[in-house]
């Protein structure tokens, strides 16, 4: 059994993230609002900390119908009602990306999702999940679409398992790092460290999570999220023990293959089926 210990969403794909103490709507697309807005450069690319790590000390906050942007030194904050339109995409205007170009140096552009126009879960990505589950869930045509995410609609990280990469940081006489580094959706405390890579779903009554595949880590860990300084930890580390052929792993991302209408909550927990 696992407990939830944190609960975040990144409303802007790459800046920093909103954290949930109160619990958060979940469904088959993700959390609520999670990844809903994009940042462009001028050819349509979007930006993230990898190449702007500024964007880590955009502030958004989804309150009330709408969401709110601020920074660092910043006394004018920007904000966009959130419409419930039917068009396959909206950019949010010019006020709104003069905001973030300024902020940010370069021309930029802000557009949302939407459902319409949202991305799927690739069927080869759940090909191997569903080889090894042994039926205990059926995901078949729930390949529900979902935001800004770059490969699935939930991120979950182990606390044990930030616990032993810090150990290895530490020793190279390095801070330790906080979770903030990874950008998980969901964390949780219950496993040992790395035993996620094991774990084939979480569920409750109503509620199940498939752990489809483990996260495959650019540098963008190496960002510090309330400085936007770029180090070289935790990469170094990770690369020292976490490198597999499929590249530098951390965290488990996740979708839903079975869920009522409900919430995620602090100190809720979920049963854990493992893969072997």
């Amino acid at each position: 059994m696992i407990t939830i210990t944190g609960l975040f969403t990144h409303p802007i794909k790459s800046c920093a993230a909103q954290a949930h103490p109160q619990g958060v709507e979940v469904s088959v697309a993700g959390l609520a609002y999670d990844r809903e807005w994009v940042v462009v450069d001028q050819q349509g690319v979007f930006m993230t900390q990898r190449r702007w790590p500024r964007m880590a000390l955009i502030q958004p906050l989804v309150q009330d119908g709408q969401i709110t942007v601020q920074a660092p030194g910043d006394n004018v904050a920007v904000s966009v009602r959130i419409w419930s339109s039917d068009t396959l995409g909206r950019d949010e205007g010019d006020q709104v990306a003069q905001w973030f170009s300024d902020f940010l140096q370069t021309p930029c552009r802000v557009l949302r999702n939407h459902s319409r126009a949202r991305r799927y879960v690739l069927t080869e990505r759940v090909r191997p999940w569903e080889e090894k589950s042994q039926g205990w869930r059926q995901i078949g045509d729930q390949l529900n679409g979902f935001g800004f995410a770059d490969a699935l609609p939930f991120l979950f990280t182990n606390e044990a398992s930030l616990e032993e990469l810090n150990r290895l940081v530490q020793q190279s006489g390095e801070q330790a790092v906080p979770m903030d580094r990874f950008r998980a959706n969901v964390v949780f405390e219950g496993l040992p460290a790395y035993e996620e890579d094991y774990v084939l779903g979480l569920s409750s009554e109503g509620l199940s999570f498939a752990f489809i595949r483990a996260c495959t880590r650019c540098p963008m860990p190496n960002v510090n999220q309330r400085t936007a300084d770029v180090g070289t930890q935790p990469g170094l580390a990770l690369a020292q023990s976490r490198q597999f052929p499929q590249g530098t792993l951390f965290g488990m991302q996740a979708m839903l293959v079975e869920s009522k209408p409900q919430m995620l909550t602090i100190g809720q927990t979920l049963d854990v089926e493992y893969s072997f």
